[in-house]
């Protein structure tokens, strides 16, 4: 971009290039682009950035030179000596004592708290093994004591007898060998007298009934165990505790002791090898502050009660224990103290140190951090003297870095500027005020293959546009806006688009630069206006068949229809729909549907004419505008034709698909004059032919019109009736065919127009299940059917069909609980019935929603067994309750042979399976004969009971009645 000059408060000029030049006027830079000498009149300028507020007008010729801010030096203003400097190195000396000072507290506490926890964990760990210690002990007394019991001591003869025996004497021998914390097991009478001792043979005579556990437990009658205090051993003199066990027969006679010694020279050893420090003191306090052993040993002190011993103060906060910072009432030294109570005897241990030992390495640490702080606030003052002299010296080298580092960065911003320039999306070109190009970015050169010379500054304006036009298009575009300066009267960033020879849209956009000349852009287009002519296309086409959709199809019908009405001409809209393609979508993925919907759409397409059209509406849904009709090319013909072509089987790889269509026909203007009403009279004509057979056609009837009104009125009505007496439940009886008593009724919906009357199930469940309103209806049969059957006197079964409507429900299960909640009836008399259908289409989903509603105890049965797709695999993939065979089975038998084949086949299936069998349907004596010599389970017809109020069948369901029905 050329040279760059730089001065504090000058000006300077460098040739960046052809008509182009930087400036830098105190402190502000500038880039002036310039014609050459001769060739212009009027430069232009620009800056590289905004000129500050308050900056001077520099004028250069008849050019604005707009100022702009270099880079001031923050260095100078930075080394400011003085106060400054010395309110500085204050701040910061204290600043370093503060943190020194804290850091020491900082230490200290965390000293203290690292060695109470230390003392914890040993004391915890030191409670445990006495306390294990001690348990050992006592399980050997435990033993005497339950041998005493088992041997039926009741008197102290007996006592005295048993407790002197030899062969017990061996055995404490034995048992204690193995206990070093063990000095003897004693055993004593009522009188205090030795009856038997581990360690002597024969028993010397000895009596200890002047001691403070003998005293102790044979006044209290109450009391199993005292540890007594420390005293010397009367045989070897050592210090010694005893835990005294009483011994009394089974009517509370106090016949004895059995005395467990332990030395505390054992502890004072165990603690003398795992003392952790010299200082530190680990002692065993009784609960009342007697002291039992201490390491190091002190002999005037034990035995003694010291209260102001910490494990004595510990003990009245916390019998648990605890830490705390304490003197010693023994060797005067304040220590940090932590105990622990033992979990089955009064002891408590307690471990101890020094607090000097404690906090000695903390205190050389804080003298070392002391030191440190002082040495480095010396380290500031010994540089800071070092920084004023080398100020002055920095001073005079600011000037000198700021002007370098300027340029520097204005360097940078100019290649960044050209970088970007370059890197746009856009093509860019700027051109002054004589059409002299001052700047091209590669873009633009790359847009319109624009020659090297004329990329250069200085390029005619008319030359580049030759270039440019050489690519002109046929197609049109306001190329007056190419390459040429708007007009004073031009609209302002308005932009126009212009077409290439080679097929490329470009938008073209220019603006006029104050002082004249203009800056112009150019972007390809070309994907964006195919993107939008696809959006186009979408947005009145099926994206999968690209035929048109329901929105082009009505334009192009309307259009159609305007023709035929001037010109008399009949037409006809034909309404198709596939048959079987969900079981195609079921068996071979959705993807295969869609290579299906293709192929339909194409064979559409080969089939029609000129002036015929074919749409998709949804789905497997398609619409056919046949036009041009005569005595030759009918409806009916066409119809045929469409569902000729139609039927043929479709090739996908190695498979062969089979489907067929049914097709409706409305014809104009008969049936209507709009695409609406055809459309209309033409689906309910496709609904009549579905009904009828598929397969085939039907063309539209009034009648037609007239049914699906009254449909949809009923529509109407049943959802008002929701919630309404007009539904109601009634019940059918089941019957035992071996016993013929009552097991259990069967809950079915009935509903009672106020007009019409009755409705029969088989025109309003349909109806429900199409518009929805099956949901609520199933909810309220089921809590109406478990609340009427939580009431009966017995507790018989009640059947509720369950709808693939309400299987789809995400919360069947709950709505089951719910009902069963509320109402009070056990999940084991609820029995849901559902049928094969629905294990169709998932049965994956179906086994998860009939597993987690057995879950629940209900009972799963079979209805309508037979008359699916896969009963045999259904049977296998889940346990059911109970199998319903179809009416339509039961009443052939009797009639034709294969009937009660299939019949006996399913009762014997089911038997062979473990699963009871229940026939419907139930009319004649002569089936149900058959029924009882072929062993089926249960029953349910006319025959002996009709669906009815539960209110006329109240004596099957009263306990006290004979249930058996004749």
């Amino acid at each position: 971009m050329g040279a760059i000059a730089a001065g504090a408060g000058l000006r300077t000029e460098g040739r960046a290039g052809r008509g182009e030049r930087f400036e830098h006027h105190r402190n502000a830079w500038f880039i002036v682009f310039e014609a050459r000498p001769g060739e212009v009149d009027r430069p232009v300028r620009f800056s590289t950035h905004p000129a500050p507020e308050g900056s001077r007008d520099v004028r250069r010729h008849k050019g604005s030179l707009l100022p702009v801010p270099g880079p001031r030096s923050m260095l100078a203003s930075a080394l400011r000596p003085g106060a400054a400097l010395a309110a500085a190195l204050a701040a910061l000396a204290l600043a370093i004592a503060s943190a020194a000072a804290l850091l020491v507290v900082d230490m200290n506490r965390q000293a203290v708290q690292d060695v109470e926890r230390g003392l914890v964990g040993l004391s915890a760990v030191l409670a445990d093994q006495a306390d294990r210690s001690l348990q050992a002990m006592e399980m050997v007394q435990d033993a005497v004591i339950d041998g005493l019991r088992e041997a039926g001591v009741a008197t102290s003869e007996e006592y005295a007898a048993a407790a002197g025996r030899q062969d017990l004497h061996l055995a404490l021998r034995a048992r204690i060998a193995a206990l070093p914390q063990v000095n003897a097991i004693t055993i004593v009478d009522h009188a205090g007298k030795l009856l038997n001792f581990s360690r002597y043979w024969p028993i010397p005579d000895v009596n200890i009934a002047d001691r403070d556990y003998f005293k102790a437990l044979a006044a209290d009658p109450g009391r199993g165990r005292f540890v007594g205090r420390p005293v010397r051993n009367r045989g070897d003199g050592a210090w010694t505790i005893y835990v005294a066990r009483k011994v009394s027969a089974s009517d509370g006679t106090f016949l004895g002791l059995v005395l467990g010694a332990v030395e505390l020279g054992y502890f004072e050893g165990l603690y003398r090898q795992i003392s952790p420090t010299d200082d530190a003191v680990v002692s065993v306090f009784r609960d009342d502050g007697m002291l039992l052993v201490r390491h190091p040993h002190r002999a005037a002190t034990i035995g003694k009660v010291l209260p102001t011993a910490a494990a004595a103060l510990i003990a009245a906060r916390d019998r648990a224990g605890g830490v705390l910072r304490n003197v010693s009432p023994i060797d005067g030294h304040e220590r940090l103290v932590a105990t622990k109570a033992l979990a089955r005897y009064p002891l408590i241990l307690s471990v101890s140190r020094t607090v000097e030992a404690s906090l000695a390495p903390v205190r050389r640490q804080a003298f070392v951090v002391g030191a440190s702080a002082a040495l480095l606030v010396s380290c500031i003052a010994a540089l800071s003297a070092l920084f004023l002299r080398q100020a002055r010296a920095l001073r005079r080298a600011a000037a000198a870095e700021e002007r370098a580092r300027g340029e520097r960065d204005l360097r940078e911003h100019c290649e960044r500027f050209g970088f970007a320039l370059d890197n746009m999306i856009q093509g860019l070109c700027l051109f002054d005020a004589d059409r002299r190009l001052v700047v091209m970015n590669q873009r633009f050169a790359e847009l319109y293959a624009v020659p090297r010379h004329l990329r250069e500054p200085g390029a005619k304006a008319e030359d580049l546009r030759r270039v440019v036009l050489s690519l002109r298009g046929e197609a049109g575009g306001d190329w007056d806006m190419v390459v040429t300066p708007p007009g004073s009267d031009a609209p302002s960033l308005t932009a126009s688009v212009v077409r290439l020879s080679d097929d490329r849209d470009v938008s073209v956009m220019r603006v006029p630069v104050p002082g004249g000349g203009w800056i112009c852009t150019h972007e390809d287009v070309t994907e964006r206006r195919r993107s939008e002519e696809r959006l186009g296309f979408l947005a009145r086409h099926d994206a999968l068949t690209e035929l048109p959709n329901r929105v082009q199809f009505a334009d192009v019908v309307a259009r159609e229809l305007a023709i035929c009405a001037g010109t008399g001409q009949e037409a006809a809209l034909l309404c198709l729909d596939l048959d079987g393609f969900k079981q195609v979508n079921d068996l071979f993925g959705h993807p295969a549907g869609d290579r299906l919907l293709v192929e339909v759409a194409k064979r559409l397409r080969g089939l029609l004419g000129e002036r015929c059209v074919a749409a998709r509406l949804g789905g497997d849904e398609f619409a056919v505008l046949a036009t041009g009709l005569d005595g030759r090319r009918t409806p009916a013909t066409t119809a045929r034709a469409v569902i000729d072509a139609l039927g043929a089987p479709f090739a996908d790889g190695e498979r062969r698909i089979d489907v067929g269509c049914s097709v409706g026909i409305a014809s104009f203007p008969r049936d209507g004059d709009t695409c609406e009403r055809l459309l209309s009279a033409s689906d309910m004509a496709l609904v009549r032919a579905k009904r009828d057979g598929k397969g085939g056609y039907r063309f539209f009837k009034p009648e037609m019109d007239a049914a699906a009104r009254e449909r949809h009125q009923l529509a109407l009505d049943l959802r008002a009736a929701i919630g309404t007496p007009q539904f109601a439940l009634h019940y059918q009886p089941q019957f035992e065919v071996a016993t013929g008593r009552a097991c259990g009724f069967e809950a079915l919906l009935r509903w009672t127009h106020p007009i019409r009357g009755a409705i029969p199930p088989t025109l309003f469940v349909p109806l429900a299940e199409e518009t929805g309103a099956i949901l609520p209806l199933g909810e309220w049969v089921l809590r109406e059917a478990c609340r009427e059957a939580a009431t009966w006197g017995l507790p018989l079964g009640i059947a509720v069909n369950l709808s693939i409507a309400q299987f789809r429900q995400a919360d069947l299960c709950d709505v089951v609980r719910q009902a069963l909640a509320e109402t009070g009836l056990r999940p084991d008399r609820l029995e849901l019935e559902v049928t094969e259908s629905l294990f169709l289409n998932s049965a994956a989903r179906s086994q998860e929603v009939l597993g987690d509603l057995k879950a629940l105890g209900v009972r799963i049965s079979m209805d309508d067994f037979g008359t699916g797709y896969s009963s045999l695999a259904t049977l296998q993939s889940f346990p059911f309750d109970k199998i319903k065979i179809d009416r339509s089975f039961v009443g052939q038998v009797g009639v034709t042979s294969k009937g009660g084949a299939i019949v006996r086949a399913i009762i014997s299936l089911g038997e062979s399976l473990g699963v009871p069998v229940i026939a419907e349907g139930i009319e004649t004596e002569e089936q149900l004969a058959f029924l009882r010599r072929h062993r089926c389970a249960e029953m349910q017809g006319y025959l002996r009971g009709m669906p009815r109020p539960i209110a006329e069948y109240l004596p099957l369901l009263a306990a006290e009645v004979d249930l058996r029905v004749a």
